[in-house]
């Protein structure tokens, strides 16, 4: 694949994202396209980000989003995997992050570099973020929540030339008409799914996760340092992910 450090062989230690279902299986098949390889000296868990919550930010910001350097950016689930590493990508490459978290979880994206933390759960953020950005909005959100989440980053979302990478629903579902993007909220709206990029753009996929080893390898990202559950505690540990009551990415360890 274009851009990863190195071509796969035979017996090579390497991390992917299977095909369907079956996560917790012992065994899994991957596609080609779909493994990269662990970085030297990393554990499997260190490296759980390299296949979706990292790349899902690194592409909900460059190539989707088009960030650059200046532009603010809204991360919804700044606390969680995808949104702490979106927090580091997005400061590196130059922009000012406003992150949404639940408060107690505020100091800990706070640490990450945020330039603005708001309160996920309480107060409008909409009306936070206009605020934040003299009147304008966000030139980019990035929405993992959906539910009524997804209308207050519409609202939060600069007009025109503002653009919502959607690639979640943790808040539910939510409906979006043409009448809306006509007459209230003009702007660029992207469905973003990791699995499917990999098939339909594996060109994408591979400038992706070649800038992703070009930031492990800048010192902008690191092993990760995710929660780990025996996999016995599987069923505790979703509900927990379910409740929000997590912080960062999480493990099982078979």
């Amino acid at each position: 694949m274009r851009g990863l450090p190195r071509e796969l062989e035979p017996g090579a230690h390497v991390i992917g994202v299977g095909i369907g279902g079956g996560a917790f299986a012992e065994y899994m098949v991957l596609p080609a396209d779909a493994a990269v390889p662990v970085p030297t000296g990393w554990a499997d868990e260190q490296a759980l980000g390299l296949v979706v919550n990292w790349p899902t930010a690194l592409a909900a910001l460059k190539p989707l989003g088009g960030v650059t350097a200046g532009q603010s950016v809204l991360i919804h689930a700044a606390a969680g995997g995808t949104g702490q590493a979106a927090v580091k990508m997005a400061k590196h490459y130059g922009a000012t992050v406003i992150a949404a978290a639940s408060p107690g979880k505020h100091e800990v994206v706070r640490a990450l570099g945020a330039d603005h933390v708001i309160d996920s759960r309480g107060g409008d953020i909409a009306a936070e973020v206009l605020r934040l950005t003299g009147g304008a909005g966000a030139d980019l959100v990035l929405e993992s929540v959906g539910g009524a989440t997804l209308n207050a980053s519409l609202a939060a979302t600069k007009r025109v030339t503002g653009r919502v990478v959607v690639y979640g629903l943790a808040g539910g579902e939510a409906a979006i008409t043409n009448w809306d993007l006509v007459y209230k909220h003009q702007i660029h709206v992207i469905g973003l799914n990791i699995g499917l990029l990999i098939q339909a753009a594996p060109q994408i996929f591979g400038e992706v996760m070649g800038e992703l080893f070009a930031l492990i390898a800048a010192g902008v990202l690191g092993p990760g340092r995710p929660t780990a559950y025996e996999l016995a505690d599987g069923p505790k540990t979703l509900a927990e992910l379910e409740t929000r009551a997590t912080i960062g990415k999480l493990a099982l360890l078979p």
